[in-house]
């Protein structure tokens, strides 16, 4: 499988790759975006599956790295819940940066209204 993962440059500037369906991170590069100790983000996963936010068979995966040496990975869907359950100045930042993401969309929407029978109001 070909992961992308979201980095941090020397700056603290977050760069988030197009393609998220393929985003799977491990704990260890999740400490490092989000600034959190490995207690604190263990501790927000197993509540986020404890309150049923998320299925772990949905957003977890084991990848072999070595012969018998195995790291869980946590897609996107996920990464964003960690984010919004963290008060640190990376899970800020990547909150930020999703919101402006959304917001900056110039996505197109049409709205198509189906009335069936009823009077005409207009007459």
């Amino acid at each position: 499988m070909k992961r992308t993962v979201i980095t941090v440059d020397g700056n603290g500037m977050l760069s988030i790759p197009s393609n998220l369906e393929n985003l799977w991170m491990s704990e260890s590069e999740l400490i490092d975006m989000l600034y959190v100790t490995a207690p604190k983000l263990t501790a927000v996963i197993r509540a986020i599956y404890k309150e049923g936010m998320l299925l772990m068979s949905e957003v977890q995966q084991k990848q072999e790295t070595s012969k018998g040496i195995w790291q869980t990975l946590y897609g996107f869907p996920m990464v964003v819940a960690i984010c919004f359950r963290l008060n640190s100045n990376g899970a800020a930042q990547l909150r930020d940066d999703i919101t402006k993401r959304l917001y900056g969309a110039k996505e197109k929407i049409a709205i198509v209204l189906q009335i069936y029978g009823g009077t005409n109001a207009f007459s």
